[in-house]
């Protein structure tokens, strides 16, 4: 077989054009096919998004943990009055929403 005359074979393009285009349907129509590949691409793009939130908590928990570990009396007295304690004398005051039902 002459390679030109496999060019100029109406029937290998056709078969090459029919097979193109039934992959092409497949790969568009098939339940694994596009669409899924565009719905992981945006879990993976969300994922990415939690995972830079996520990095930033733990910087913000690690620089916490290092002036903890400093003694810093700032952050200290932050913790405890966020834990609801407070300085001899003072008056701790909470607010509720006025929905809110105790």
């Amino acid at each position: 077989m002459n390679s030109a005359w496999l060019l100029k074979s109406s029937t290998l393009w056709t078969a090459l054009v029919l097979s193109s285009v039934s992959s092409l349907a497949i790969l568009w129509l098939s339940p694994d096919g596009l669409p899924e590949l565009h719905k992981r691409m945006a879990e993976l793009a969300g994922c990415k998004a939690e995972l830079a939130e996520k990095l930033q908590q733990n910087r913000e928990l690690g620089e916490e943990v290092h002036r903890l570990a400093a003694r810093d009396p700032e952050l200290l007295e932050s913790l405890a009055r966020r834990q609801g304690y407070a300085r001899p004398g003072e008056t701790i005051y909470t607010f509720r929403d006025p929905g809110e039902h105790p």
